[in-house]
């Protein structure tokens, strides 16, 4: 099992097997389909990454503004 931790605008982004998405510790549901991701943060939106789309939901949505 790989894990991936990374801070981003002060909320923490951990990323399991490439197929887990949490922010700050709450899980992200998103779908994936032909290699794009999407989630209900930014329903009209696709990103080529799960790390992409992460870091778009935090700097794009109140739910996640900054703790700093």
């Amino acid at each position: 099992m790989s894990t991936r931790n990374e801070t981003y605008e002060g909320c923490d982004i951990t990323i399991e097997d490439n197929s887990k998405l949490m922010i700050n510790d709450k899980e992200i549901d998103y779908k994936v389909e032909n290699d794009k991701w999407f989630s209900k943060y930014l329903p009209y939106t696709v990103y080529d990454s799960l790390d992409e789309m992460a870091k778009a939901i935090i700097a794009n949505t109140s739910e996640f503004e900054s703790r700093s």
